[in-house]
């Protein structure tokens, strides 16, 4: 057996991604007077200049074979490797700022590929306002695009995946599964809608849905130490979708957030977008474990193949 190879008790398909990330980053210790949160929220987020300025940090990855196939269209696998830095962004409702990009490629990529792959991005940066400001080249066996995005909150809070309370309501943006056709390459983050709830204080606690209901609402859950009872009738699907389809899919990089139900007749009256907003559940105490979502999971890394 190589010496990095594990044995089947201590590989990575048994412990699964929020372990592994829990094993290796658990002993961080941001310094709090700068870092208002780090590991455990769709970005970290820093302390800017006043009380009403932070900085939000984000890095992503899409690799061949794991995130797209060989044969998915070059532009779209631009747009899809910053459209996901993005969403994490639109979690927190903050603005983008810059951008640099990692690109790691083997020797013998065709250039053309590579150069339609980058004006997909481009086209996606100016969309939504993003300065690409450099980056770094790497020769690797199989093709990869790293973003590290910068964002900010000016003269509002970022929302975090901590602040839902018991009897608070559960909304979701858009419909849910079947992301695989086509979707996970042109979705478009929910950044105007994001930043329009935090701006407005409407949501509590807010993330994107990457991995799919079944594996992001317990992590929010988690974050925020209560429980959800859904209204599983209530959540919108894709035409065709079924009900696991719409916990297991991933990538529908729709808005998961909760409001507290003063705010709810607001948000249902002033919701100035074209897209659609449910009320899919509530919150309650985390002691009254009032939601088993035992027969359901969301994507993860090590522990499944995306297809």
């Amino acid at each position: 057996m190589s010496a990095h190879r594990s044995s089947s008790a201590d590989s990575l398909a048994s412990l699964g991604e929020t372990s592994l990330l829990r094993l290796l980053t658990g002993k961080w210790k941001p310094d709090q007077t700068r870092v208002m949160t780090g590991v455990g929220d769709d970005c970290a987020v820093l302390r800017g200049q006043g009380k009403s300025h932070f900085l939000v940090f984000k890095t992503d990855a899409v690799v061949e074979g794991v995130h797209f196939s060989p044969q998915a269209q070059p532009g779209q696998i631009g747009h899809k490797a910053l459209a996901r830095a993005l969403s994490d962004l639109a979690a927190m409702g903050a603005r983008p700022l810059a951008a640099v990009i990692t690109l790691g490629v083997p020797a013998d990529e065709s250039v053309r590929r590579l150069r339609a792959i980058y004006r997909g991005l481009e086209r996606t940066a100016k969309r939504h306002g993003v300065n690409l400001v450099g980056g770094e080249t790497t020769r690797t066996r199989q093709l990869f695009l790293n973003v590290a995005l910068l964002g900010e909150c000016r003269g509002y809070r970022p929302v975090l995946r901590s602040g839902a309370r018991a009897g608070d309501l559960l909304f979701v943006t858009g419909r849910l599964g079947g992301t695989q056709a086509r979707h996970h390459l042109t979705f478009e983050p929910r950044l105007v809608e994001g930043e329009w709830l935090a701006r407005k204080g409407l949501a509590s606690a807010m993330m994107d849905l990457s991995d799919g209901l079944g594996a992001d609402l317990p992590r929010l859950t988690a974050a925020s130490g209560v429980a959800a009872q859904l209204d599983f009738a209530a959540i919108p699907r894709k035409s065709g979708a079924t009900l696991k389809a719409a916990f297991e899919d991933g990538e529908d990089y729709e808005l998961l957030f909760t409001a507290r139900p003063s705010h709810a007749k607001t948000l249902k009256k002033k919701w100035p977008f074209d897209i659609s907003l449910r009320c899919i559940g509530i919150i309650r105490y985390h002691r009254l474990k009032s939601v088993e979502l035992s027969f359901v999971h969301g994507f993860d890394h090590f522990r499944q193949r995306r297809g």
